[in-house]
């Protein structure tokens, strides 16, 4: 039984205190009994004795109880361990997502069971969503009942079946429905809308000792328009609790926005400087949507290469590039953009990919464009490496300069 938000564990102790009793009294009875007979009864042997004394039962071990801090430092540990392939990767994982998509984590991180409860509530929201739909573990987790009819709800759960089920997920303790969770004659109404942005979390790690998981890997933000952009690394500590019907039980998730810093930039060509802007390769790390990198030969800028030099060697997933001239509408309908590049994750592995065609409106601000235009080559598994070579395959002419333009590169 958990009960505690952060690693405690409980073995259920009934009625033991009582059932000591007892045994107690039945001892001081027979030990009074033996005196009044003392003079016709021979001493009991000491053997009998002990053979029918009954050992007092041992007392559960309960699991040591975490802070935030603890929490937090306990990732910390867990990150610096070789990562693992434990049974339970389908079960972590399908956990991890369900945080993931329900955006709840931030990068103050929080214990699961103690967060507000109308962030609980969100959590709740999105597990009920699994129930329903997907091929994840939850599934089909608790009955489904349709509402026909008889409330204004699409289908209906029982109270107690979910209040179960929360506490199995994320140790909910005291489940008191939010203020838009509808709850009637012991049933959660269900109700579904149109599907909001979300978070998904790829390329997980895990990582164990002997009392938790970790799982750890980029998170990204995509929305129904087909954007992704990334927001930094998700990192879910669980617990492992064998009264949960999944083994394990969501403890602290986090975002940690580390960034991969690159020392330099080099490129094989760049456009001179001209009316007080420049065009080198910094501008691709600089953090400015309004700034960028434009290749600087004839035509579109095939074969053209871009060569990033992290600050050391490093797990590296992958790079997210803002392709075009962000700055403004005009600039980028009128400027060059990507349309295919090949990325050599240092000497030992290559990825080659298109570009996501992208979009712009007038009236879009620099972070608007950049959103829009986002695109992800990555690898399936990271490699340590300290330096990036982006080499342009394919690109397209604007609507008035063949200048092939890159605002941001991102490496994750």
């Amino acid at each position: 039984m958990l009960t505690a938000a952060c690693g405690k564990q409980e073995g259920s102790q009934g009625s033991m205190s009582d059932t000591l009793k007892k045994k107690a009294e039945d001892a001081q009875t027979a030990s009074s009994d033996v005196k009044d007979n003392d003079e016709a009864s021979p001493a009991e042997p000491e053997e009998t004795k002990e053979a029918d004394e009954q050992p007092a039962e041992p007392e559960e071990v309960k699991q040591e109880i975490l802070t935030e801090a603890e929490c937090r430092a306990k990732i910390e540990l867990l990150r610096g361990t070789q990562p693992v392939h434990p049974t339970e990767a389908r079960t972590l994982s399908d956990m991890a997502k369900l945080v993931a998509f329900s955006k709840v984590l931030n990068e103050q991180g929080a214990i699961f069971s103690k967060m507000d409860n109308y962030t609980r509530a969100i959590l709740r929201s999105q597990i009920i969503d699994e129930i329903m739909w997907g091929e994840s573990v939850f599934y089909e987790a608790i009955p489904v009942e349709s509402s026909e009819g008889r409330y204004e709800a699409d289908s209906l759960i029982k109270v107690d079946d979910a209040e179960g089920l929360f506490k199995d997920i994320y140790g909910e303790e005291d489940f008191t429905p939010a203020e838009y969770e509808h709850v009637e004659d012991g049933y959660i109404l269900l109700s579904f809308g149109d599907g909001e942005p979300w978070h998904t979390i790829e390329h997980m790690q895990f990582f164990e000792d002997e009392n938790y998981f970790l799982t750890s890997g980029p998170a990204f933000y995509e929305d129904n328009g087909g954007c992704v952009s990334f927001v930094g690394y998700e990192d879910i500590l669980f617990m492992k609790n064998p009264d949960s019907r999944y083994g394990v039980t969501l403890l602290y998730g986090r975002y940690r926005d580390d960034k991969i810093k690159v020392s330099y930039v080099e490129t094989s060509s760049e456009l001179p400087e001209a009316k007080g802007k420049t065009y080198s390769g910094m501008n691709l790390v600089d953090g400015d949507y309004s700034t960028v990198w434009a290749e600087g030969v004839s035509g579109t800028g095939t074969g053209e290469t871009i060569t990033l030099h992290l600050d050391s060697e490093q797990p590296v997933y992958g790079v997210q590039i803002c392709n075009g001239y962000t700055a403004d509408y005009d600039l980028f309908t009128k400027n060059g953009k990507l349309t295919d590049v090949k990325v050599e994750f240092g000497s030992e592995k290559a990825m080659a990919g298109s570009l996501e065609e992208g979009y712009a409106y007038e009236g879009y601000s620099p972070e608007d464009l950049a959103y829009t235009n986002l695109s992800r080559i990555e690898l399936d598994e990271p490699v340590v490496t300290d330096t990036i070579t982006i080499i342009i395959t394919g690109a397209a002419a604007g609507e008035k300069y063949d200048d092939t333009c890159v605002s941001e590169i991102r490496v994750y």
